[in-house]
């Protein structure tokens, strides 16, 4: 991090509404790409992308050199402060003051690079008041943006629910549930077609069925993963088997359409596939297993219930399924609809579990417990 002086702007007087009435569930829109949904930052409502490897809530400002978000920008509400430098929320960051300027209290900055969006940013950080669902007017820190270089177009806000670290700044999830005095777990649901909610400050029984099972939360590196102990499958007297030698763990990308596992495993994966499903004699069958793995195939020429289960075995005996109908996905192109694979290659030796497999999944993030859980729907 590198840090910034800014001209600090007029303080206000603090008028927070004390809010502490119960959420629902925060409610998805069903974009297939990342999770997404609407929250009010200021006064003004924005559409956010939901990401569980962030924990900062980012905003573009309007006077802002190379950004990319569309409007609305960012407008400080009546009750902003700036966070200044010597305050604890700047140094939780790693930032320190170390070129005093002219202006007095210097204002906190910051520079990063989002991995996932390929982006350099610079920010500015302040404390002003969100509102999500039914908790309103909650202070939170937001990082407003006022230059990107790189990186993919930002077209939406992000709010990062990642995990809390001792060199992170409070999230604001973290942040809401504070102030309301809620404990710091969150779910995310979803059905085939990418709608739900995210349950907050509480497990929502309307959003699974039967029992949650739970796993160890590991936190490395400001995200969430989890690390089975072996990915199995089974077909046509065919084995599959990776272990965490192969995949050392997954980590959990609400903002990843995909998902991805390494090179290794990848390739024994796809070979016990060809081979199994080759295994049945249907010539016609065979050669569109092998296209799947290089293109899309009409879904009409194809039928993934043929395909097999590939099972994530953990800790106590649970076994989180993956039927195919979740590892493949369609997209629709000129009215016609196409079937694709959805666990890709990867050249890092971390997996991706990304949105397209939590489907028909209750997900659930105990911060308490630093447990995840997983229950069908």
């Amino acid at each position: 991090m590198i840090t910034k002086n800014f001209p600090p702007k007029k303080k206000k007087k603090r008028i927070y509404k004390d809010n502490r009435d119960s959420g629902k569930s925060l409610v998805l829109d069903g974009k297939s790409d990342y999770l997404s949904s609407s929250i009010i930052i200021g006064f003004d409502t924005f559409n956010v992308i939901i990401d569980t490897t962030l924990n900062y809530l980012i905003v573009a400002e309007r006077k802002c050199d190379g950004c990319t978000q569309y409007p609305p920008y960012y407008r400080e509400s009546q009750v902003f402060e700036n966070i200044q430098c010597d305050s604890p929320a700047c140094h939780s960051i790693g930032n320190t003051c170390d070129k005093p300027n002219k202006y007095d209290p210097p204002t906190c900055g910051y520079e990063t690079k989002l991995q996932q969006y390929g982006a350099n940013i610079k920010t500015i950080l302040y404390r002003d008041i969100i509102s999500i669902d039914d908790f309103k007017n909650i202070p939170v820190i937001i990082s407003a943006i006022y230059e990107q270089r790189n990186g993919l177009s930002l077209n939406s806000a992000i709010l990062g629910v990642g995990p809390s670290c001792s060199t992170c700044p409070p999230s604001p999830l973290q942040s809401l549930l504070y102030t309301l005095k809620k404990p710091y777990i969150f779910g995310i649901s979803l059905d085939k077609n990418y709608f739900g909610g995210i349950s907050i400050g509480k497990i929502d029984p309307l959003l699974y069925t039967g029992v949650i099972n739970y796993t160890t939360m590991s936190k490395r590196d400001g995200v969430y993963s989890v690390s089975p102990i072996f990915i199995g499958s089974h077909w046509n007297d065919q084995i599959y088997n990776s272990t965490r030698n192969d995949i050392k763990r997954f980590i959990i990308s609400s903002s990843s359409s995909l998902s991805y596992i390494p090179t290794s495993p990848y390739k024994q994966l796809k070979q016990f596939i060809k081979s199994a499903g080759c295994k049945s004699g249907d010539l016609d069958f065979c050669s569109k297993i092998d296209s799947l793995f290089n293109s899309c195939i009409n879904s009409s020429q194809i039928s993934i219930s043929r395909f097999p289960d590939i099972d994530l075995y953990f800790e106590k005996g649970f076994i989180l399924t993956i039927p195919p109908k979740i590892y493949f996905h369609s997209i629709s192109r000129n009215n016609q609809v196409f079937i694709c694979m959805g666990i890709l290659e990867s050249t890092d030796t971390n997996a991706i579990l990304g949105i397209n497999l939590m489907r028909e999944l209750y997900t659930v993030f105990d911060n308490e417990k630093t447990l995840i859980g997983f229950s069908r729907k």
